[in-house]
């Protein structure tokens, strides 16, 4: 069975039922063995978790972000992984490019975090697809990139 990275939008899927990808995210969830946090998707998740132009009145307080995250956390198909080796070289050749966006560090991290540590990423963005070498779970229907 594949290990998984979910980034950061499917973290917030899960945890917001408001969200509206909740269901789409549970079913997922319900197929998975072995997920995995990193520091990135840890931070994202607590960052915009607690951001109340995204979540209005759901947003969470940071220590109330902390307990949804622990939450997370506590749920046996969940590990935290720390940087695989090599991950750096895998990041430098993913953002060797002249073109540029405004996430291209943080969704290109994710995409070498997953490869140097041979998970499948699990996400909504349709736009990881054209990353080489990434084994990719795109769950929205969409290709379009979806905003958080």
């Amino acid at each position: 069975m594949p290990a998984y990275l979910p980034d950061v939008n499917i973290l917030l899927a899960l945890a917001f039922e408001a969200h509206q990808h909740h269901s789409v995210a549970k079913e997922w969830i319900e197929t998975a063995d072995d997920c995995r946090v990193c520091r990135i998707t840890q931070a994202g998740f607590l960052r915009l978790a607690s951001n109340p132009i995204l979540f209005g009145n759901d947003a969470l307080t940071l220590s109330r972000a902390w307990s949804v995250y622990d939450a997370i956390m506590e749920d046996e198909r969940f590990s935290f992984s720390p940087e695989p080796l090599g991950l750096e070289h895998f990041w430098r050749g993913l953002t060797n490019v002249e073109s540029y966006s405004p996430k291209v560090w943080t969704d290109r991290y994710l995409a070498a975090f997953a490869i140097a540590d041979a998970l499948t990423l699990v996400t909504l963005d349709g736009g990881f697809r054209a990353v080489p070498e990434l084994q990719v779970a795109v769950l929205s229907v969409s290709d379009e990139t979806t905003p958080v």
